[in-house]
């Protein structure tokens, strides 16, 4: 007679299983895979990584990329000052916050890391540290550095403090014949 022995604590029977999809494999052995992990930190990253991946493109489409002329021109879009390298490192900023955001459960550390990054640079901007040479790099303004110590802001408590949630487990079972007695 063929028993059931499972990879996971075969106490735990309570697990909803409505989204689940079962596969069986030709050695009898069973699959069953739910939902992955997510968090709500994944979504409020993706929607800030595509902000700044469509701010910096539509930068560097007004500013225009030459390898020799990154600083130049300076060109305001959407009310935020640009250069063609703060357009860039836009776009390379938001895309490695997508990155971080579409890992299930999300990359938090990295989340985390990209916020921190971009609040340190809005205080620089604001606070005017420095001034003259983030101006003719990046054409920086004050209203440059409030975006990005908000949205900075926002990545770190939503990586620190949103939960990660787990919907259902991975269950395998496999099928053992007993010789008969």
């Amino acid at each position: 007679m063929p028993s059931s022995r499972y990879d996971d604590d075969p106490a735990d029977e309570t697990v909803d299983r409505r989204d689940e999809r079962v596969y069986e494999d030709e050695s009898g052995t069973r699959t069953s895979v739910a939902a992955v992990p997510w968090s709500p930190a994944q979504i409020i990253g993706l929607i800030i990584g595509i902000g700044y991946v469509v701010l910096g493109i539509a930068a560097v489409a007004k500013t225009g990329f030459h390898t020799s002329h990154i600083y130049t021109p300076e060109r305001v879009v959407w009310h935020f000052a640009h250069t063609p390298l703060l357009g860039a490192i836009e776009i390379g900023f938001g895309a490695l916050l997508i990155l971080a955001s579409v890992v299930p459960g999300g990359v938090r550390s990295l989340m985390a890391f990209l916020g921190v990054v971009a609040l340190v640079f809005g205080l620089v901007v604001v606070l005017d540290a420095w001034r003259s040479d983030l101006h003719s790099w990046l054409a920086v303004t004050h209203r440059n550095g409030w975006l990005d110590i908000i949205a900075g802001s926002v990545v770190i408590l939503a990586a620190m403090l949103s939960p990660v949630v787990f919907p259902e487990r991975r269950r395998r079972v496999r099928r053992v014949e007993r010789a008969a007695a």
